[in-house]
């Protein structure tokens, strides 16, 4: 299965061309939980805004022509779209399909899922933690729930790939190996741990939620920035569609920049509009996120790679 992690490229002025191959749709706004630091629980989700279905079917109609189809919100979860099934089994023949959730639905809407995604697409649950654990950054999580899926996870037999994404923290590092162990139990295919963003006090739950850090986990902390971009954008990975259906050539550049257009115009005014952004992808004309969140970083002599892509995490195949 293609893991589609960004490519790295010296970017030296504006594109003649661009082909998207990937998309990072944020479904919704809704979410239950209130984690501490999620810009959701610090500043309010706003007015509740799903994405309007048939806007993006017809936007992305033919999704064979995609590498790589991410459901993620930077406000809210995917899996509480009213029109979750109808949208992601639109998207059923792109290359690959991923959703990344907190993992507490219904049991039957879990069952639709395991029967029916296909094997190139994988569901990620976020799950920081075990019973005891797991609530004190995913406030409000149900963890009754999250063990209703792992018996389902465990017993119905499926295509898809699932993933388990575990933020570690001091409160909960002592179980990564219990709960690696357990994944292999039920039968996921791979345990990612990952590295947590600075905790700051505004975001500590009353001093209950601190960093951890371990280097065997995150072997690429130790890395020089370099002052040159390697954005997801330039090689066409990942552009994202927030809830309200705004195109941004990235996730991270949605607090940033004003949107440069809305999926109702179409997909050729989006590229037309991307095409006169990238006027910007040098280092001296970007806007700071992209010169924090795609610099191109050294570590040790290793391979050139792009922060948020693989740096300070760690995936664990299951056998």
């Amino acid at each position: 299965m293609k893991q589609n992690v960004g490519g790295v490229m010296n970017v030296d002025g504006p594109l003649d061309e661009f082909k998207y191959t990937g998309w990072h749709i944020e479904l919704t706004n809704r979410c239950p939980l209130a984690c501490p630091a999620c810009i959701r629980t610090m500043h309010g989700p706003g007015s509740k805004s799903d994405i309007d279905s048939d806007l993006l079917l017809n936007f992305l109609p033919n999704p064979e022509k995609y590498d790589y189809i991410f459901f993620q919100g930077n406000l809210g979860d995917p899996i509480y779209h009213p029109d979750f099934h109808k949208i992601s089994e639109h998207f059923f023949s792109a290359n690959e399909l991923q959703v990344t959730t907190n993992g507490m639905q219904t049991k039957e809407f879990w069952q639709r899922v395991l029967e029916t995604w296909p094997e190139s697409s994988i569901v990620e649950l976020s799950i920081d933690g075990l019973q005891d654990t797991n609530s004190i950054y995913r406030v409000n999580s149900n963890w009754n729930k999250i063990q209703e899926l792992f018996e389902l996870i465990a017993t119905t037999k499926r295509k898809c790939q699932i993933r388990w994404k575990y933020i570690v923290f001091e409160h909960n590092h002592h179980q990564v190996e219990e709960a690696i162990a357990l994944s292999k139990k039920i039968g996921m295919n791979e345990f990612k741990i990952k590295k947590s963003w600075t905790i700051h006090d505004d975001m500590s739950n009353n001093g209950q939620i601190k960093d951890y850090y371990n280097p065997e986990w995150f072997d690429y902390v130790k890395r020089e920035t370099l002052d040159e971009l390697a954005p997801f954008c330039y090689t066409g990975d990942m552009h994202y569609i927030n809830s309200q259906g705004n195109y941004y050539p990235c996730c991270w550049i949605d607090n940033d920049i004003s949107s440069l257009g809305h999926i109702s115009e179409g997909l050729d005014s989006i590229k037309d509009k991307f095409l006169n952004f990238s006027n910007l992808l040098t280092w001296g004309k970007c806007p700071e996120v992209c010169r924090e969140m795609c610099c191109k970083i050294s570590n040790n002599d290793k391979e050139m790679i792009t922060p948020n892509s693989v740096v300070d995490r760690k995936i664990i195949v299951n056998d």
